[in-house]
């Protein structure tokens, strides 16, 4: 069983030999050259060296930024796998010390991208207006939330902090 980071691996690997391998005949495949006829220079057409180095330097060149850009991609994937990991696992570490009424109103403002009605918090299973005013004054005395009041009705939304680590 070939496992996912491995399967990426192949991938990469079959997509930049294929790659290599058009670079390297793209002179051929295009059947680029000098019209002799055209040139007057009695030693050699300086037009056709010319052409010469640029069509042998291309596969170098392409070459190289091919090998940066997967390098960069390489390295950047990995901070950002990591990054990933350590924020889910500092979700899991804050839900934790939440109760599960608050764990209801914090996963339905995950889902709502941090911000959502006071009224909306009323919805969720097994909770009601009185129910729901508690949990959200217990978490906004913890500082998780702010209540942001826009006419009649209240804007829940994560506190700074809690919506840098999240988003």
């Amino acid at each position: 069983m070939v496992s996912i980071s491995n399967k990426k691996l192949l991938i990469g690997f079959v997509i930049i030999v294929s790659f290599l391998y058009l670079v390297f005949n793209v002179s051929k495949m295009a059947g680029v050259g000098v019209n002799p006829a055209q040139c007057d220079a009695i030693e050699g057409c300086p037009h056709e060296a010319q052409l010469n180095i640029l069509l042998s330097s291309l596969p170098l060149l392409l070459s190289f930024a091919l090998v940066v850009g997967a390098a960069t991609y390489y390295f950047m994937a990995g901070k950002v796998e990591s990054k990933e990991q350590s924020l889910k696992k500092n979700t899991e570490i804050i839900l934790k010390f939440l109760s599960e009424d608050e764990k209801k109103l914090v996963n339905l403002l995950v889902e709502n991208r941090g911000k959502i009605l006071q009224s909306e918090a009323t919805r969720l299973p097994e909770m009601n207006k009185v129910k729901s005013h508690r949990v959200v004054q217990k978490l906004l005395d913890k500082g998780v939330l702010e209540k942001e009041q826009v006419g009649k009705t209240n804007v829940l939304k994560f506190s700074k902090e809690i919506k840098e680590g999240l988003f």
